[in-house]
């Protein structure tokens, strides 16, 4: 079922299934829809439990040379909102998970991509960055915020495309992030090993959230080095929460492999043939 449910997913970002998204403005919007080199994830625009403060309106990424750019859209500013009733008294973003696995995101635990792209969250590593070998954890309880996915769905936020248009219902949310229905919503990095840094991206070339009528109080992106991600590319599902589980959004894709460097390939074999031809003369 997994297999199949991933299999739909990038169908969608192939734009072979279409899936409609109506949101406030009545504007409709095609699932995994891709626009000016940019991949989207268009979220419904009513499901930020606590008002549009914590509303997710879309998520994009494109690969353009050395770099990968994420851009974010909706309510919550990178900062995060102040908040009397979270532990450290804001609510921000949550970290963002890339899964190249085949299997669903609890299942993939430890084989998982992690960014912390918030500086003021409570991710469970130090520093911004870019890790590998992730575990996440929920840190909903210390942001007022909702224990399972369950409890959002129960709180009446079973929304279409709640989580965005790839994934578009409670079933394919469940089947990806919580099989069980009873989970924590993992929201932040436990522990991963740190392979690379990001950079605030202001210039986000052809970046049109305004195309699907989601744009939102507060738009930004990063950016961070193709090379931290793996080699072979391959089909992947990114996704993230807010702090407190109120909102998030998920994105499939598909990663191009990185080409040979069959420059350095062919210097590399040059000085292998010619250190060969050295040593038969030296011992001939």
């Amino acid at each position: 079922m997994l297999q199949q449910l991933k299999k739909n997913f990038y169908q969608l970002v192939q734009g072979t299934i279409a899936v409609g998204v109506i949101g406030l403005t009545g504007q409709a919007a095609n699932a995994g829809q891709l626009h000016n080199g940019w991949n989207y994830a268009i979220d419904s625009f009513e499901d930020g439990s606590g008002g549009q403060s914590y509303n997710i309106r879309g998520m994009a990424l494109k690969e353009e040379g050395s770099r990968i750019f994420v851009a974010l859209a909706g309510g919550t500013p990178l900062g995060g909102v102040n908040n009397g009733s979270a532990a450290d008294g804001n609510i921000g973003w949550g970290d963002l998970f890339f899964n190249f696995s085949d299997t669903n995101f609890q299942a993939a635990q430890g084989d998982v991509f992690g960014i912390r792209f918030a500086s003021a969250n409570d991710s469970g590593v130090a520093e911004t960055g870019v890790y590998a070998g992730v575990t996440a954890k929920s840190v909903t309880s210390e942001n007022h915020g909702y224990n399972s996915l369950k409890q959002y769905y129960n709180a009446g936020y079973n929304k279409t495309n709640t989580l965005g248009t790839d994934l578009p219902t409670k079933a394919a949310a469940y089947s990806y992030l919580d099989p069980t229905s009873v989970a924590p919503i993992l929201t932040v990095i436990n522990s991963g090993t740190k392979i690379g840094d990001i950079l605030d991206s202001s210039a986000l070339t052809g970046l049109d959230f305004g195309h699907f009528g989601a744009v939102g109080t507060h738009t930004f992106g990063f950016s961070f080095d193709r090379s931290d991600l793996p080699a072979e590319g391959g089909n992947f599902i990114a996704h993230l929460f807010l702090e407190c589980g109120n909102d998030g959004i998920a994105l499939a894709g598909t990663l191009t492999e990185v080409p040979e460097p069959t420059g350095i390939l062919g210097l590399a074999m040059v000085g292998m043939l010619g250190s060969a031809s050295w040593l038969r003369r030296k011992f001939s």
